[in-house]
């Protein structure tokens, strides 16, 4: 029994360790675009960037974040800041593969448990993170950059979308979202894009007290409602 519950005490560990050690894998490689950083969240614990401009250390109450995040973001308007955007993308997977490709080989031959699951979920996680796929609204670190790549259409909303969800984390809220970002993504031929934009919306004009807008927004989602993965409707809900 004690065995049992040391391995799933382990496997939880090792979770958030991968999963932080990917978000910083993103981090680091941003600081090296001249990024500014803003937050990091390790399980129940979290460094960020207060209204002072100064890294505090908090407690993070929102279980869902606990399995990791970290936000950087550029210091100027850059044109050629989707390169660095790109760059610091693929830094979560690829570090995520270089714990794996240690740990892993080092859990194996000394037979130590926490290792090796660390190693096995590290490279689990590059790897799949990776590969170009879409879950829900959003897609993989490497189905991102190749559309970072892929034309100016598909950049610009993988931008809009990195910006809009990166300024909901930092000031937990929606007031000074980017509005023409948001048009953006309502602008967009997929219906996820569309859904995920006027979510955006609905709460934009939310937090800023338009009561009219926010309305009209409401009825927007529920047309998308039934074009969208019901995993998409289950993340993004209004309330």
């Amino acid at each position: 029994m004690i065995e049992i519950l040391l391995f799933i005490l382990y496997a939880i560990l090792c979770f958030i360790i991968s999963s932080s050690v990917h978000e910083l894998g993103h981090i680091i490689i941003g600081l090296m675009q001249g990024f500014k950083f803003y937050l990091f969240i390790a399980g129940p614990l979290g460094f960020k960037r207060n209204d002072k401009n100064k890294i505090v250390f908090y407690i993070e109450k929102n279980i869902s974040l606990w399995g990791g995040l970290g936000a950087t973001l550029p210091q100027n308007d850059d044109v050629n800041n989707f390169k660095k955007f790109g760059r610091v993308l693929l830094g979560g997977p690829i570090t995520s593969i270089i714990v794996g490709v240690i740990c892993l080989p080092l859990g194996t031959i000394t037979k130590n448990i926490f290792l090796f699951l660390l190693g096995s979920m590290s490279l689990a996680m590059g790897v799949a993170c990776l590969i170009p796929a879409r879950n829900g609204a959003f897609y993989t670190d490497g189905g991102r950059w190749l559309r970072m790549h892929k034309n100016v259409s598909t950049r610009t909303v993988e931008l809009a979308i990195w910006n809009l969800t990166q300024s909901v984390i930092i000031y937990d809220n929606y007031e000074k979202l980017n509005y023409d970002e948001i048009m953006v993504l309502i602008n967009d031929r997929d219906v996820r894009t569309q859904y995920l934009g006027h979510y955006y919306a609905y709460y934009f004009y939310k937090d800023n007290n338009d009561i009219l807008n926010m309305e009209k927004e409401k009825i927007q989602l529920e047309n998308l409602k039934r074009k969208v993965p019901k995993q998409m409707t289950s993340m993004f809900r209004i309330n």
